[in-house]
């Protein structure tokens, strides 16, 4: 994943991620308790799909058919769910201006914690996020996923001659069917207004 790689892999405790990663001193204060709270002490839902949905025709001059056209995060994939308080949007901000250095501004390891990480629970990139309490929270997840696609082609043409005149003529086409591996990488701002509600979204990417 290129975009955001850096704070994903770091997000999720990947090993060899190939960046440089340092602190820095931010204004906003981290207040473990509080977010802990806001993680965990409500009775409100986030649920929904990931899924990407790719139009590309991708073979300039050719037809091609995106046989599925809705492409679904895998069973399994990672979903991070990070509490918008002003210390975790100062971070990501902060994080911003040297990502495409391929650095990582570290987060502190009790922040880090206070993070979720849950997993998409089948083939229909479905996902549910519990207990969370009245707030703004950022989704963030990248998956590979595969394309069914189909080329059309044309062969030739059949004519239809009279008397040695033109009279029609039709195209012949062909057809190859192909897979090809693509990326998705997707972030969702979520707004819980009231203890108890269930927020339904699509964290999908349109290419």
């Amino acid at each position: 994943m290129k975009k955001h790689y850096y704070i994903i892999a770091f997000l999720l405790h990947f090993s060899g991620a190939g960046a440089q990663s340092f602190t820095v001193e931010q204004k906003a204060q981290f207040n473990k308790s509080e977010t802990i709270q806001l993680m965990t002490g409500g009775n409100s839902t986030i649920k929904g799909q990931a899924f990407a949905k790719d139009n590309r025709s991708g073979i300039k001059g050719i037809a091609v058919l995106n046989i599925n056209k809705r492409q679904y995060a895998p069973k399994g994939t990672s979903i991070i769910v990070m509490p918008q308080t002003a210390y975790f949007k100062e971070w990501q901000e902060v994080s911003k201006k040297y990502e495409k250095e391929g650095k990582i501004v570290e987060l502190h390891k009790e922040a880090r914690a206070c993070i979720k990480v849950i997993q998409v629970k089948d083939d229909k990139g479905s996902f549910e996020i519990n207990n969370l309490m009245p707030g703004q929270y950022l989704l963030i997840t990248g998956f590979n996923y595969i394309q069914d696609k189909q080329q059309t082609y044309t062969l030739g043409y059949a004519n239809t001659y009279i008397n040695n005149t033109l009279q029609s003529s039709r195209e012949i086409q062909g057809h190859h069917y192909f897979k090809i591996i693509s990326e998705a990488n997707i972030r969702k701002s979520v707004t819980i207004k009231k203890d108890g509600d269930v927020e339904d979204v699509n964290l999908r990417q349109t290419l």
